[in-house]
């Protein structure tokens, strides 16, 4: 073989080896970069994940803030005197999972107070001499019969005293001519004895729907019919067991008609189911002035803001 074909052999041999070296370099280095970016997107997974399950921990999912209103009912329903109603089984418990059911708040102060009217019966009246609210005992805040009561029987025909005027009208007309940005409707133990469970509620009914066709604005709470004693003279005929049951019939009311209801009846009931004496006058029906001021206390304290 010549010296030049031994030449040509040699660098073609030489050429063969360069490429191949080059080609096993080129995988190498290629599968070396899949694998340090296999990793490091595994990293990143794994940060985000960290990271999201931190955030999750910290800030609840959007699912669970979604949650339903019946659920947050109960996270902020007060349950203080659930078990008064355990203990004393005649009493109609509080449906504490109903979404009417105003929950405990921070104490929305006299500034919400002064806000309230009242269209009430006798226990909620003596606000007024007692001087509890907005202005004193020159308030405008109670609206009821001249003699300081009404009868929820004939809530549509009787005519209140309007404060602003001194004149006496029907309910519906003092509404009209004020629409407050507040109404309590705190009445209704005048008619547990006289009224039957199917009157009782569709006449309250047919008070809170009239004010809220004449008054759209108007935030109307519902309150609970308060607690008595057995000194009440009439006792037998009114019980805490015939008020709790009321009482049930106001919240469903409150419900229908998709206003709210406040349960000032746990402000001032004592562990037998009866009224605190202490919050009571003499007679077994009416607050006096330190249960009235518990009662005003509650409503501050599970505002509708």
């Amino acid at each position: 073989m010549s010296g030049g074909k031994k030449a040509l052999i040699a660098f073609l041999a030489l050429s063969v080896c360069i490429f191949l070296g080059l080609t096993i370099y080129s995988l190498i280095a290629r599968k070396s970069a899949s694998t340090g970016k296999t990793g490091s997107a595994g990293k990143a997974s794994s940060a985000a994940s960290a990271k999201n399950t931190t955030a999750s921990k910290k800030n609840p999912s959007s699912a669970a803030k979604s949650s339903s209103s019946a659920a947050e009912k109960k996270s902020t329903a007060d349950r203080t005197k659930e078990y008064v109603y355990r203990n004393n089984p005649e009493l109609t418990p509080v449906n504490y999972e109903s979404p009417a059911l105003l929950g405990l708040t921070e104490d929305a102060g006299t500034a919400y107070r002064d806000k309230l009217y009242f269209i009430c019966d006798s226990p909620t009246y003596w606000m007024w001499p007692y001087g509890l609210l907005g202005g004193g005992k020159d308030t405008k805040q109670i609206w009821t019969g001249p003699e300081g009561t009404q009868t929820l029987a004939y809530q549509s025909t009787y005519k209140i005293l309007d404060p602003f005027d001194g004149q006496e009208k029907l309910i519906i007309e003092v509404v009209k001519a004020h629409q407050p940005e507040y109404i309590v409707i705190a009445m209704g133990i005048n008619g547990i004895a006289i009224m039957s469970e199917e009157s009782f509620i569709e006449e309250y009914t047919d008070l809170v729907t009239k004010i809220r066709l004449i008054s759209p604005k108007t935030k109307i709470l519902l309150s609970s019919i308060y607690p008595i004693t057995k000194a009440y003279k009439h006792w037998g005929s009114i019980t805490n067991a015939s008020i709790t049951k009321a009482n049930s019939n106001i919240l469903k009311i409150a419900e229908d008609t998709h206003t709210h209801y406040i349960d000032t009846f746990a402000a001032i009931v004592g562990d037998d189911g009866n009224a605190k004496n202490e919050y009571m006058r003499d007679d077994g029906l009416h607050p006096n002035e330190a249960g009235l001021t518990e009662i005003l206390k509650f409503i501050r304290t599970h505002a509708y803001i």
